[in-house]
């Protein structure tokens, strides 16, 4: 429980330390490469590939690519478009994707879970009703895509390692090897050295 509550309170301060000093100042896919990069520095020394099928640790670098890879390339351009609030209030839907994800691969609906999407959806736009324009729709689609994103990670990584007796730390830089190859590519196509 405690790590719990140590990661919980680390990414509570990453919303505002991305919407206020890092969007639009900082070339936002720089702040992903880097937020990834060292990332996998912390892993590395971690990873037995010796110990890992190569099927599995395929696997679990395209689990990575979409987890964290293409999940903060959508959560880090969210936040040129929506305020910190926003982005915070919009990523509640993710515990409603991962139980619809988990549904589907399963073969079994549970329509309570969609009408809570639907309600916290209505939600979301009733508060900016007012305001809504283009960019924030855009905003509120990506931040949607960086759910749809993280909710297919960890669905996909649970159902690989349920039935694997590898240690999760020993494979884990994989998975953020996946997530680097998508923020290296986005980098090389779309960044901006002018905003380091």
């Amino acid at each position: 429980m405690s790590y719990l509550l140590s990661i919980t309170l680390l990414w509570a301060f990453s919303f505002s330390l991305i919407g206020v000093y890092l969007a639009g100042q900082v070339d936002a896919w720089f702040s992903v490469l880097m937020r990834i990069g060292l990332a996998t520095l912390v892993f590395l020394p971690f990873l037995r590939p010796k110990q890992v099928p190569l099927s599995t640790a395929i696997k679990l670098m395209l689990i990575g690519a979409i987890q964290l890879g293409l999940m903060y390339v959508f959560y880090y351009q969210s936040f040129l478009y929506l305020t910190v609030p926003e982005v915070l209030l919009f990523t509640v839907m993710t515990p409603i994707y991962i139980t619809l994800l988990n549904d589907a691969f399963e073969g079994k609906f549970h329509p309570h879970f969609m009408i809570s999407a639907v309600i916290a959806t209505l939600g979301a736009i009733a508060i900016r009703y007012n305001g809504i324009d283009s960019g924030f729709l855009l905003g509120f689609a990506m931040v949607q895509g960086a759910n749809l994103c993280f909710a297919t990670g960890q669905v996909c990584y649970k159902r690989l390692m349920k039935d694997q007796t590898i240690e999760q730390k020993t494979v884990f830089g994989f998975f953020f090897i996946g997530a680097l190859i998508v923020a290296t590519v986005c980098y090389a196509i779309f960044g901006n050295t002018e905003k380091l």
